[in-house]
């Protein structure tokens, strides 16, 4: 990846638009630049730049967003960062940008934007803001913690690593690498574990706390739910009945009610057809009209007919007297058109005479114009062609002149070239031996070319050849080194398995493994043992507490139950009292009539005490029996309340005593499973849980021991396996080799010959082309070539063919022109007695001409003289017009007099017939009026108006019938209905379903809804409770399957936690990150290598994390980096950065590289030392930029990105490739 532009607006004190092009001559020719400037002025916002532009964020800032964005500048209300780079898949434009509402810097911020582009076409590939960050990591293969490991180099942060003590390390190390994810594995796994062992002892808890039911009390719930449902039965039975019964009675009552409400419908209909009645009339009246419309119509338009004939009679008599007037009028308008005609007849036949002898005067002249016109005509066209012929004859004799000329000319160039007539023979020849020599000089260039491939391949080959004898020379002692390792990797193998078999290794391991799963049983057994005695002796405390609760408990319930038979008597006593208070009462009237001493007629007693008023009052003893039925009420609820807790106790009392006979059971399970174990075990004697413990411990310590012989066991087995394959692969691979060359040896002898026989092919076409080249030129020296070769031969041909053409071009116009020239010759002659006798003619055509004339103007004035200039065809026309007019003017007025007398004629017609017609309907029209009074008497109307009265409109008629119709409809359906209801309801009466009344069913049936309800949620207690205990059979078991899954699990999470577990996160922290450093020196020795051959990195293999230097120019002394010079650390430092970078960046190409401080300490001569290192890479093609505020670098780099501070807490960038383009 390789950054080419950078552009960035109002970020820190960075304020305005800046453009910094890094593909600028100045940092590709040098390779390194330095970012300078003080301490705050802004260097590091460059970088911060290129970070936004990519992924939106800085290393100093995390995400920005709407609500914050710290790196805008000041009093600005928007800032960007845009970055154009390039990778191995194409070159990109990558945009962020934030801005505040209008752009004020007192406006809220908005939503960051970000974009990628393709540069070279402008193609916008991604806009949302995570499609961006996800299309940047794919193109440039780094996401944003990569890319500021790989790309910006913080270089104190590995001289801090340098500094620091072992433990020291590995903070520092999780910083710069970005490995902290292995200590929070390492607390993951603490923390998993203990969450599963809580999940355990959780389930262990639950299952202690479930209880169920008891077979006996099970039985004795279902015994009691089978009970109750038979009695919900019978009592949902009679409840039906009782329902039929009800909606038998309801049934009765509303056919009843139907039926009254039928008759009050009848009743009803009845009033409604009464006040119908006369409308009835009406309808009948109005039936009996219509029999009479037919007749009555005939009359009505006879009548009409009458009237509009009468009328007609009398218009037409009073247009009479204008017909007649009308009539005279066209008569006389007839007799003058006939006079008028006659007179226009007679000037027409007058004007005859002169209108012929005009005619043929015209005639004459005419007949004079056609010669004087021909006449005119020949002497225009002999002018023309005398003017023509003149201007033709000078044309001609001025190209007789040029061609003269021109065949002077081209009669010269022949003379002087005559040699080139010779190339129209020969030039053939000459362009087959030129075609000749090209094909040879192009077989002899080929020739060349194919020696020169020959050669090449010839040197190629060897060279290969070479290199495949070196390949199989090295093949074949890694081969042997391989075979080493072997046999070095069984011996430790040997040493490390103590004289055992890998097997018998991991069969301890398995061993020592059943054993720890044995003692964790036992300690699990060992702790449910305790938790169920301790629970028995709670069940055994809680059973004395219950036995003492039911003995309270039945002796209230004794007290209780005397005391409310005391009540019961003293209620039986007091509504006995109450009953005789209300008789006493009751013969008050009879009282008054009583007398002492005379005997009462009710009990025949001779004393009447309460006759004088002495009665008792009946309102305090019912006050008094209201107080006993209360009191009763409330000793039944707290009887009914304790015979709840009593049967509640028995039951808890009885429970206690089935968990007391589980528990018991659950100890002897437990104390047998332990007894099982410590056989497996092989544990003898008392065992106590720190006994367990101990032997746990033990067990630890030997399976750790096995677990770490059999792991370094494994992988030095797979080393033997991996070197073992490696060795196998090797000897195939040193097979091929070998037979590679032997291929290579073969193609060596090939090209070493072809060498040779194309040498000798091409002396051959080199020989061929100087003889064909001598023959070409003894033919094209006469044409004055002097010198031929292969790379003149073209241009040559060329000349000679151009000086052949031009010679035939010669020849060919001389012979043209010649023939010409005496074509001209005579052209001019023939012309000039052309125009001889075209002057003659002209002379005689003139005189001709002048003499028509003459004549012609004679005739033209005898003309006028006879008859002026009109013209005899119009006049003659103009007279014709008049009698035409005259004739047509004559028949209008005939036919016009015509139409007159005929119209006069049919009035007078039509006015005998209309009084014919009038007369003769005048009889018709009496006849059937005296016929229509007559039926109307017969259909009982007195006279035309009353019948017309009765008259009704068919709508309304129709309506009537209708509404007469719909009575008669509603009538049959009544009657109808109440038939069908009354028989209904005799048929239902006859049912005698029951004998009671509605009122006495409908409280038995609100009796029984009460039983009913109260059986079913008493059933339905018994059922939750069978159901609950159901479920919480369920649930034990489904507990004790999670238990033992939990169990497993909760091993497997020990095992993982015993390998890599621990609260701090150490244990697998030392351990990723001590394989993470060897890896990081690895790529960093490859880093140094480059810089310098003196140093080699190697890392403490009792400390993973201690840093050794070996130095190659100390005989290979090791020494610790604490003791390296400043020059030493930076260049070693810089070897760790760069090992980063290239470990980070993985396959991606990074030649872009930022280093941030780390020169402040340097001296004169590490400064040096470091900046020829920087500048050694510019030959991998890398740009390097140096951000520092030493002012030592400014004289060493001559490239500088300088940032200058100025007023306000802004800063200015300068330097090559920077530009400001705005603010």
């Amino acid at each position: 990846m390789r950054i080419i532009q950078l552009r960035f607006q109002n970020l820190n004190s960075l304020v305005g638009e800046w453009l910094i092009d890094l593909s600028h001559q100045a940092f590709v020719a040098d390779g390194i630049f330095a970012i300078t400037g003080p301490t705050g002025a802004g260097k590091s916002t460059i970088l911060d730049a290129m970070c936004l532009a990519l992924y939106g964020r800085t290393p100093r800032l995390k995400n920005i967003s709407k609500s914050s964005n710290e790196i805008m500048s000041r009093q600005t209300g928007e800032c960007f960062a845009e970055i154009i780079f390039e990778t191995n898949t194409g070159k990109y434009r990558c945009h962020w940008s934030q801005h505040r509402a209008r752009k004020k810097a007192e406006g809220d911020l908005q939503s960051p934007k970000h974009e990628i582009a393709d540069e070279t076409t402008g193609k916008v590939i991604e806009s949302k803001i995570r499609a961006v960050a996800e299309k940047i990591e794919q193109a440039t293969g780094m996401d944003f913690d990569r890319f500021t490991r790989s790309m910006l180099l913080a270089q104190g942060g590995f001289a801090a690593f340098l500094q620091a003590d072992p433990d020291q390390r590995a903070p520092i190390l999780e910083q710069i690498t970005g490995t902290e994810i292995y200590s929070q594995i390492s607390v993951k796994v603490h923390e998993l574990r203990a969450e599963q062992n809580k999940k355990l002892d959780l389930l262990m808890a639950e299952l202690a706390g479930m209880q169920i039911l008891s077979e006996e009390d099970e039985k004795q719930l279902t015994d009691e739910l089978t009970e109750k449902t038979n009695n919900n039965d019978v009592l949902v039975q009679q409840l039906k009945q009782k329902n039929i019964a009800i909606g038998w009675l309801e049934g009765l009552d509303n056919s009843e009610a139907e039926l009254q409400l039928l008759h009050q419908q009848q009743q009803e209909l009845v009033i409604r057809q009464q006040a119908f009645q006369p409308e009835l009339e009406k309808l009948e009246r109005a039936n009996h009209a219509l029999e009479l419309s037919a007749d009555y119509a005939g009359i009505t338009a006879m009548r009409s007919e009458q009237q509009r004939s009468q009328h007609s009679l009398v218009s037409n008599q009073h247009s009479l007297p204008e017909f007649d007037k009308q009539n005279v009028l066209t008569i006389q308008e007839f007799d003058l058109a006939t006079t008028t005609l006659a007179e226009i007849k007679n000037n027409q036949k007058q004007a005859q005479s002169s209108i012929k002898k005009a005619r043929e005067l015209d005639l004459k002249i005419q007949e004079k114009q056609t010669p004087i016109k021909h006449a005119q005509e020949v002497i225009n066209a002999h002018q023309q062609q005398y003017e023509k012929l003149t201007i033709q004859q000078q044309d001609d004799k001025k190209a007789l002149q040029n061609n003269q000329a021109k065949l002077s000319d081209l009669t010269d160039l022949l003379d002087q070239h005559k040699t080139d007539e010779g190339l129209i023979e020969q030039l053939e020849k000459i362009r087959n031996q030129f075609k000749s020599l090209a094909e040879l000089a192009g077989q002899q260039q080929q020739k060349k070319i194919q020696l020169a491939d020959a050669e090449l391949k010839k040197l190629e080959t060897a060279q290969v050849w070479q290199a495949q004898a070196h390949l199989l020379a090295n093949q074949q002692k890694e081969f042997e080194q391989l075979e080493a390792h072997v046999k070095q990797y069984q011996q430790q193998l040997a040493e490390q398995l103590d004289s055992r078999s890998l097997t018998e290794w991991r069969q301890d391991l398995n061993v020592l493994a059943e054993r720890k799963m044995l003692l964790e049983k036992s300690q699990l057994a060992m702790q449910s043992l305790v938790g169920f005695k301790q629970r028995l002796n709670k069940l055994t405390e809680n059973q004395t507490l219950l036995n003492a609760t039911e003995l309270d408990v039945t002796q209230e319930f004794n007290h209780k139950t005397e005391a409310m038979s005391g009540l019961e008597r003293e209620i039986a006593l007091l509504e006995t009292q109450y009953d005789l208070q209300k008789k006493i009462e009751s013969y008050e009237e009879a009282r008054q009539h009583l007398h002492d001493g005379e005997p009462c007629p009710l009990c025949g007693a001779n004393e009447h005490p309460y006759a004088q008023g002495n009665i008792p009052v009946l309102n305090d003893t019912l006050s008094r029996l209201t107080t006993a039925k209360s009191d009763l009420k409330l000793s039944s609820v707290n009887l009914a309340n304790l015979r709840i807790k009593l049967a509640e106790t028995q039951k808890d009392k009885q429970q206690n005593s089935l968990h007391q006979q589980e528990m018991n059971t659950k100890i002897k399970d437990e104390e047998g499973l332990l007894a099982g174990l410590y056989s497996k075990l092989a544990m003898a004697g008392e065992v106590t849980d720190s006994l367990l413990t101990d032997s746990l411990q033990d067990n630890d310590i030997k399976f750790k021991r096995v677990t770490s012989i059999v792991s370094n066991a494994e992988m030095v087995e797979q080393k033997i396996v991996g070197e073992r394959e490696a060795s196998d692969k090797k000897r195939d691979e040193l097979t091929a080799v070998d037979k590679q060359l032997q291929q290579l040896n073969h193609t060596k002898l090939n090209a070493e010959q072809a060498v040779e026989r194309l040498a000798e092919e091409l002396a051959n076409v080199i020989a061929g082309l100087q003889t064909t080249q001598l023959a070409i030129m003894a033919d094209v020296a006469i044409y004055g070539v002097e010198e031929l070769t292969v790379e003149t031969s073209d241009e040559i041909l060329q000349q000679l063919t151009a000086r052949r053409e031009q010679w035939r071009a010669w020849q060919k116009d001389k012979s043209i022109i010649e023939p010409l020239m005496s074509g001209l010759n005579s052209q001019i002659k023939h012309q000039a007695e052309q125009l001889t006798k075209l002057e003659s003619d002209l002379n005689i055509q003139q005189r001709t001409y002048r003499q028509l004339e003459s004549d012609c103007a004679a005739l033209s004035q005898e003309r006028i003289t006879l008859f002026a200039d009109k013209n005899p065809d119009i006049e003659e026309a103009r007279l014709s017009h008049l009698v035409e007019q005259a004739e047509n003017n004559l028949d209008l007025v005939r036919q016009k007099a015509q139409k007159a007398e005929q119209a006069l004629t049919n009035l007078k017609h039509k006015i005998e017939t209309l009084l014919h017609d009038i007369a003769e309907r005048t009889e018709q029209l009496s006849s059937a009026e005296t016929s229509f009074r007559q039926r109307l008497l017969t259909s009982g109307f007195n006279d035309e108006q009353t019948y017309k009265t009765a008259c009704l409109s068919d709508e309304r008629r129709k309506a009537l019938q209708e509404q007469a119709q719909q009575l008669i409809n509603e009538h049959n359906a009544l009657l109808t209905r109440i038939d069908d209801k009354t028989t209904h309801l005799a048929k239902e009466r006859e049912k005698q379903i029951t004998q009671q009344s509605l009122l006495e069913l409908k409280e038995r049936v609100e009796t029984l809804n009460l039983n009913v309800s109260n059986l079913q949620q008493a059933m339905g207690a018994i059922r939750q409770k069978l159901n609950g205990n159901n479920e919480i059979r369920l649930q034990q078991q489904s507990r004790i399957e999670q238990i033992d899954a939990q169990k497993r699990e909760c091993s497997r999470w020990n095992t993982l936690h015993e390998l890599i577990g621990s609260a701090d996160g150490k244990k697998y922290r030392n351990f990723a990150q001590g394989l993470t450093f060897e890896m990081m020196i690895g790529h960093a020795n490859r880093q140094l290598q480059k810089m310098t051959d003196r140093y080699l990195l190697i890392r403490d293999q009792l400390q993973p994390l201690e840093l050794s230097v070996v130095d190659n120019y100390q005989a290979g002394e090791t020494r610790s980096t604490k003791n390296l010079s400043g020059g030493e650390s930076f260049i070693v430092s810089l070897s760790l950065a760069l090992g980063l970078s290239q470990m980070a960046s993985k396959n991606v190409r990074v030649d872009s590289l930022f280093l941030d401080e780390g020169f402040g300490t340097l001296d004169e001569e590490a400064l040096d030392t470091a900046l020829e290192t920087l500048s050694g890479l510019q030959q991998e093609g890398k740009l390097i930029g140096v951000i520092s505020h030493v002012q030592v670098l400014k004289e060493r780099i001559s490239t500088q990105i300088q940032i200058s501070p100025s007023s306000g807490g802004r800063s200015i960038i300068s330097g090559p490739g920077i530009s400001r383009l705005n603010g």
